[in-house]
């Protein structure tokens, strides 16, 4: 009868380590739902497809909302649209660098290129003066062709940014060796001078270079090394119709049918890049001209990708500059049409330009946010968005399906551009409630039960 006994002690002590157990159980089996439940919001925002998907990039130099507006006004009138607004995601981030500060164009091209904040002016290096990996360099490695387009000279900032690392981007000679140790299939822009030394080398190992508008429309194979100036090309508003030099729409159009001619996805940058430079120099009509071609090569990128869903285009800007604003306009010169001439073109642009008023509120770069929008794979995630950092996120996310999403309190200005996103209490399993609910569970069943077994 003694052995039969009912042991109240050895009783409680066992229902504790059986609570303890089941909540082991249920916090280990929500862990795993998590898992499946994050997974499948990934499956939303990435894309499952087998086929790799090519990335467009285009950077406005400079190009703040205000530029925009008067690229619009000028080309298309009151009641027209610019196709820089018409994609289908569209939101502002921050261009602030790691010190929280205004950026340069090198900080913030690193800031896109490579998904990490840094400072003093430093090309694709961290403050710790480490190589930062690129997206251009992630592309190349995952059996991309590559292309940087620019209307600067290539070793400026923002190109240099995507293909070398050095701790200024003053260092031309450094950015110029890495650019030629690179295997980028397309690169169309100025710089004949600091890459004097490396053209032989490069054409040894394949390129073909060519220094004019001519030759470039014969280049009908990669890789190909097109340097079309000295240092930088021409303005837009002083080329002539016979120029030597390609427009930025002529280099993206060539680039594209290059870089698209196998089978193998491409990443292309396509930079304008002296939207920039008309905002330091507070001119109205060389903008007007800059911002104008940079929207003529967005709208064709954005026709090619309304034919191809499997290109993902970005377009947006490193910073803004001038503090740039549209007051009010007072139009009388009529719509440059298609059927115009070049130069009749060039005349309506300038004379319209003059009929807009608008203000600079300085001659430097501003903490402005500026547009991010586009199309395409993953482009979904431009919502989320918060600063120049993420742009390399979406982008990453396009050559690796099931990237996480961009998660904003990675993007804070303060923030050093490192931080590991934050999952904790986001992910279901370890989430307050799923604990709070899992322990008051099996105590109430433990008092139920300590409960019944003291009466019996």
């Amino acid at each position: 009868m003694e052995r039969n006994r009912f042991n109240k002690k050895k009783f409680i002590m066992f229902i504790f380590l059986c609570s303890i157990g089941f909540n082991g159980i249920i916090i280990s089996l929500s862990s795993e739902s998590s898992l499946f439940i994050l997974a499948e919001h990934n499956s939303i925002q990435v894309s499952q497809t087998d086929e790799k998907q090519s990335i467009i990039i285009l950077i406005g130099d400079g190009m703040g909302y205000g530029p925009i507006e008067f690229g619009r006004l000028i080309e298309y009138g009151l009641d027209g649209n610019t196709s820089i607004l018409e994609f289908p995601y569209q939101t502002s981030i921050s261009t602030l660098n790691i010190f929280g500060q205004i950026t340069d164009s090198a900080e913030a091209a690193t800031a896109i290129a490579t998904g990490q904040k840094t400072g003093g002016a430093r090309i694709s290096t961290s403050m710790d003066n480490e190589n930062l990996t690129t997206i251009l360099e992630i592309a190349e490695d995952n059996g991309y062709n590559t292309g940087i387009v620019a209307t600067c000279k290539i070793t400026h900032a923002t190109p240099a940014a995507f293909m070398a690392h050095t701790d200024s981007r003053h260092n031309y000679d450094d950015i110029a060796a890495d650019i030629s140790r690179h295997t980028v299939d397309t690169i169309l822009a100025g710089g004949r001078v600091d890459l004097v030394s490396y053209i032989p080398t490069m054409e040894t190992s394949g390129y073909s270079y060519v220094t004019n508008r001519t030759d470039l429309n014969e280049v009908s194979t990669l890789p190909v090394l097109g340097l079309f100036a000295g240092t930088d090309l021409s303005k837009v508003v002083i080329r002539e119709e016979n120029s030597t030099q390609p427009s930025l729409l002529e280099m993206a159009k060539k680039s594209l049918e290059l870089l698209s001619s196998s089978d193998r996805p491409y990443f292309l940058m396509i930079e304008g890049s002296q939207i920039d430079w008309a905002c330091h120099n507070n001119d109205g009509i060389y903008l007007a001209h800059e911002i104008i071609e940079f929207e003529k090569t967005v709208a064709f990128v954005k026709s090619i990708a309304e034919n191809d869903p499997s290109i993902l285009v970005i377009v947006t800007a490193d910073h803004e500059t001038g503090g740039f604003d549209v007051q009010y306009q007072f139009l009388s010169t009529e719509l440059p049409l298609e059927s115009d001439d070049f130069e009749t073109k060039k005349q309506k642009r300038s004379a319209r330009s003059q009929e807009i008023s608008y203000y600079f509120q300085s001659t430097q770069h501003t903490a402005r946010e500026v547009i991010l929008t586009g199309m395409g794979p993953n482009s979904e995630r431009i919502a989320n968005a918060t600063h120049l950092i993420d742009t390399f996120d979406i982008m990453n996310s396009t050559i690796f399906p099931y990237t996480p999403p961009v998660d904003t309190n990675t993007t804070d200005d303060t923030d050093n551009g490192t931080s590991e996103p934050d999952i904790k209490g986001k992910i279901p399993g370890y989430s307050k409630e799923i604990v709070v609910y899992c322990l008051s569970l099996t105590s109430l069943i433990y008092v139920l039960w300590i409960k019944t077994k003291l009466k019996a």
